[in-house]
């Protein structure tokens, strides 16, 4: 029977312990595509009925066409940093049509098929909002005070 030593098994657990923190900690960080127009950091805040609300998702969708839309999520300070392209922090410069969403899961967990429930009126969403935005190299934050409105509680589609 092979027996391995303490001082053999300690070795080996901390060759596999660094070897794995090596792996994991030590991955690039993912590049821009070559495409891609230079970004300016951009913070949005959003107010809600006069308080500031978390995890609105924000979203930026171009103006002129372009494939560069940016989105974000609020923070407990109701702001968002938003990111192009995903992982890429800062916006194009440029003009925007700009939405929100916030929804919550139905009352009852047990009807996974009930649409979920919209908090912000749908007058805010991707399909009806109405609000542009101009993101500029020199401004760097944009408020937004969203009105609360009767249809607050519409469903929507999942």
């Amino acid at each position: 029977m092979f027996r391995i030593s303490f001082l053999h098994q300690w070795f080996i657990l901390l060759f596999c312990g660094v070897a794995g923190i090596i792996a994991t900690g030590c991955r690039p960080h993912p590049q821009p595509p070559e495409e891609m127009p230079p970004l300016t950091p951009c913070i949005i805040e959003v107010s809600f009925g006069n308080e500031k609300i978390e995890k609105v998702g924000v979203m930026f969708r171009p103006k002129n066409g372009s494939r560069w839309g940016a989105g974000g999520l609020t923070d407990s300070n109701g702001q968002a940093v938003m990111k192009t392209a995903g992982p890429f922090e800062g916006v194009v410069p440029g003009e925007y049509t700009i939405s929100f969403e916030k929804k919550v899961a139905p009352k009852n967990p047990k009807n996974m098929a009930a649409p979920r429930l919209s908090l912000i009126p749908i007058k805010y969403d991707h399909q009806h909002s109405e609000l542009n935005v101009v993101v500029t190299k020199d401004q760097k934050v944009y408020s937004f005070e969203l009105e609360k409105g009767e249809e607050n509680d519409q469903r929507v589609k999942k």
